[in-house]
């Protein structure tokens, strides 16, 4: 994907949040549709041995610096929706 006006290989990267799967492709999904970068970093020691939980499964979501009040204000505001109603049956 190309990003008029930034050159990802000279920005300076920021972690706007440390989570756990499968939270971390969710985050992604919703940075990403907004057109923001974004890069997910893990231990890969937990990935090979399937960790989701503590230290070696969390996932640090990364954005370039000129993104990341605007993926941290994203991040709130889909934190802050109400849940969906369950259909009862």
């Amino acid at each position: 994907m190309n990003y008029p006006g930034l050159d990802l290989s000279k920005s300076t990267w920021v972690v706007i949040a440390t989570v756990s799967p499968p939270e971390d492709m969710v985050l992604e999904s919703l940075i990403q549709s907004f057109g923001i970068p974004v890069r997910l970093i893990n231990e890969s020691i937990g990935s090979v041995f399937g960790l989701t939980i503590g230290p070696l499964g969390q996932v640090k979501v990364a954005v370039p610096e000129a993104y990341a009040e605007e993926a941290k204000q994203l991040m709130q505001a889909e934190l802050e929706k109400p849940e969906l109603e369950k259909p009862e049956f």
